[in-house]
């Protein structure tokens, strides 16, 4: 009968109609029972010799114990007996790294040659573990705590031109009451890109709430302790700006922070899976896709509640937070240097230079740097300020801070056949066809790009009118031109007796048997005017 067990509340009712004398086809109809369980419990009613009616007067108690006996007990087993003194200890030693339920089984059915085999040992190993599980619910209250950490996995920057791949790390942020939350990449975990993100993160939520929960990690906690844990000047100073309460996790208790644990899981399934496809060559470009996704997260309905996290945040959170101050925090580095020669400092781990006004060399100076910015102080007093750049080794300069010498060299190696052509344009239509004559005399424009700066150099020391008088004297007499030709005409007022004369110079036959008509006249005059 232990297959065939009913509710008390259809027992009784069987009861009732087998007293009024109901068939068994009838009760069976009403009660959709098998006629073999109705027989079973009314076979079981007669035999207490008791009736029916004193039967329905006892207690659901007293009829469990009539109709529905327990099973009868197994016979011990000696291997569950002594199995069961070891599951204690075999579950202290499955929690330890590397130990796996075979693990365990090999080495109990050494000492054990008659114990069970594998299936049995992990489901009574299982069934131990589950019955000593226990989980807390925390209740959190609005706008109280804010839980942060970093994503185990990483997200990467593609090099535009080398397509080299560089590892970034994501923060990650939520106030656990509403879900809310918030994800950057950074560089990297050091303090200066964690504090940065912590501060992005309260300038995103608006407000300032009383604690923020990180675990263990260096750069938030100097010395970790349960009770007085010990935090980095770094933290403090954050918190101070911001007049928040820093806590931390138990060590090896992540469930102490379980709305970021279970945010970072959502985090890879909604944003990682979604740009797993696509490359970003800029941390600007990679953080601009994280926010709009962010937001498409926030927005999403909850299930089992009407709203989503961004209404539950506005709504309940919000109010609650603190103002945020007028400044936000930044985390500076100071270096005390002496200006080199190369006018330039480098700063950060990636040891990219930044330029000083050239007049400062050999000076003292201190560079305060951040996220954002770079800040040159000489005694006191800034004398530079640049946009802070992640590139490794590279240089920002800017042209005021360079020597007039140092910066016409470096615009000389800036040029190209578009630059040079429109410098020409604006001296005249004969030194534009001159500097495309020069341009194209060689199979590559880059090496006829020295000439080009020459012609311009003689425009600064002759004027531009006469380097247009010259080009147009040597283009009536040929078709070749060069830098040299151009400054002989110069050198030798050519230009300036063509203009007085006011034509074209006259053709004069040599006396030379060798000539041979007009090609051999211009190799002439292109000769004499290259002495």
């Amino acid at each position: 009968m232990a297959n065939d067990r009913i509710t008390m509340l259809k027992l009784r009712r069987m009861l009732q109609l087998l007293a009024d004398n109901k068939s068994l086809n009838s009760i069976c109809s009403d009660l959709h029972m098998s006629k073999r369980t109705v027989q079973s419990y009314k076979t079981t009613a007669m035999s207490t010799c008791k009736s029916l009616q004193d039967l329905l007067c006892h207690p659901d108690e007293q009829l469990i114990a009539i109709f529905q006996p327990p099973s009868p007990v197994p016979v011990a087993d000696t291997r569950k007996a002594v199995l069961d003194g070891l599951l204690k200890d075999y579950l202290s030693e499955l929690k330890r790294p590397y130990v796996t339920v075979q693990t365990l089984w090999e080495e109990y059915i050494v000492s054990h040659p008659g114990g069970y085999q594998y299936t049995q040992f992990k489901k009574y190993l299982l069934d131990y573990k589950k019955s000593r599980e226990y989980s807390y619910h925390n209740v959190y209250a609005p706008g109280y705590e804010l839980q942060t950490d970093f994503a185990g996995d990483r997200l990467y920057l593609t090099d535009s031109r080398s397509h080299e791949r560089t590892p970034v790390v994501v923060l990650c942020c939520i106030f656990p009451y509403s879900g809310y939350a918030f994800a950057i990449a950074l560089m990297n975990a050091t303090m200066e890109n964690l504090f940065y993100g912590l501060s992005k993160a309260l300038a995103f939520f608006g407000g300032v709430p009383e604690t923020v929960k990180t675990d263990n990690m260096k750069q938030w906690v100097k010395k970790t302790s349960r009770y007085e844990p010990a935090f980095t000047q770094a933290t403090e100073e954050w918190c101070l700006h911001y007049n928040v309460h820093p806590d931390v996790t138990r060590v090896g208790r992540p469930t102490d922070k379980g709305s970021i644990e279970g945010f970072v899981n959502k985090l890879y399934q909604f944003i990682y899976a979604r740009i797993r496809d696509e490359v970003f060559n800029t941390l600007d470009r990679l953080n601009n896709r994280i926010y709009c996704l962010m937001d498409e997260f926030n927005c999403r309905g909850i299930q089992k509640k009407r709203l989503s996290r961004y209404d539950l945040f506005h709504q309940e959170e919000k109010p609650l937070l603190k103002s945020l101050p007028e400044e936000p925090y930044r985390f500076r580095y100071r270096k005390e240097f002496t200006v080199s020669a190369s006018y330039h400092v480098p700063v950060g781990s990636e040891v990219h230079s930044y330029s000083i006004p050239y007049e400062y060399v050999s000076q003292k100076a201190r560079a305060v740097w951040d996220m954002e910015t770079v800040e040159i102080y000489v005694s006191n007093k800034r004398v530079a300020i640049h946009k802070r750049s992640f590139v490794s080794y590279g240089y920002t300069t800017q042209d005021e801070h360079m020597p007039a010498n140092h910066l016409a060299y470096r615009r000389s190696k800036e040029y190209n056949a578009a630059a040079i052509h429109r410098r020409a344009m604006l001296i005249g239509g004969k030194t534009t066809e001159a500097i495309d004559l020069i341009l194209a005399s060689r199979n590559f424009p880059q090496q006829s790009y020295k000439a080009c700066q020459g012609v311009f150099s003689l425009a600064s020391r002759y004027g531009e009118k006469r380097i247009e008088a010259a080009c147009g004297y040597i283009l009536s007499q040929t078709l070749s031109i060069n830098y040299t030709m151009i400054r002989n005409v110069l050198i030798k007022n050519l230009d300036k007796a063509a203009d007085e004369a006011g034509s074209r110079i006259t053709t004069v036959t040599l006396a030379d048997d060798e000539v041979r008509g007009a090609a051999e006249y211009t190799n002439r005059i292109r000769g004499a005017l290259s002495e």
